[in-house]
C-alpha cells in the first residue's frame, strides 16, 4: 500500500507543473493619449491602454503606481478608474488618468512651448499595476512611450 501512495504523490509533483493557475496579465500598449486639462489649476490626461487577460476568469485592477512623465518632465501618478476589471480571455482598453499639480505647470509648459519648433512631444509611463483574481494578486510592470501632436494639448 505505501509504495502505491508514493507512486501517486511522485505522479501528481510530475503533473502539477503542467497545470498553471494564472497567467500574467499583458499590458499591449497607448492607444491613445489625450489632455484635458492644461491651465493654471493643473494638467489633466487621459491615457487609454490596452490590457489582456489570457485567464479563463475576470480580474480586478487594484492599485496603480505609473509615473507619467512628458519631454522628461514628472507629470504625476497614473490612477485607475473606480472599477476596472479584465474579462476573461480578452482584450480590454482602459482609461486612466493622471492629474498634475499646478506646481509642475512651469517645468511642463517649458516643453509644450517647445510645440512651437516640433510637431509633437514624448509622453512616457513606467511603473506597475496590481491585479487580484481569485486569491492570488500579482503586480506586473507597465512602460510605454507615446508621441502626442498639439491637437492632443487642444493648442
Amino acid at each position: 500500500m505505501r509504495p502505491l501512495i508514493f507512486l501517486l504523490l511522485a505522479v501528481l509533483v510530475l503533473l502539477m507543473p503542467s497545470c498553471k493557475l494564472y497567467t500574467d496579465v499583458e499590458f499591449n500598449g497607448v492607444k491613445s493619449t489625450k489632455f484635458e486639462r492644461f491651465d493654471r489649476q493643473g494638467i489633466t490626461c487621459a491615457i487609454t491602454v490596452e490590457i489582456y487577460n489570457p485567464n479563463p476568469y475576470k480580474i480586478s485592477l487594484l492599485d496603480s503606481d505609473v509615473q507619467l512623465s512628458m519631454e522628461g518632465q514628472k507629470l504625476g501618478h497614473v490612477q485607475l478608474p473606480s472599477s476596472a476589471e479584465l474579462e476573461a480571455e480578452s482584450k480590454t482598453l482602459l482609461t486612466m488618468i493622471c492629474v498634475a499639480p499646478p506646481e509642475s505647470i512651469p517645468a511642463i509648459a517649458g516643453g509644450a512651448i517647445g510645440l512651437i519648433f516640433k510637431k509633437d512631444l514624448m509622453v512616457e509611463g513606467k511603473g506597475t499595476l496590481r491585479a487580484k483574481a481569485l486569491l492570488i494578486s500579482k503586480t506586473f510592470p507597465v512602460e510605454f512611450q507615446q508621441r502626442i501632436s498639439k491637437d492632443d494639448l487642444g493648442l
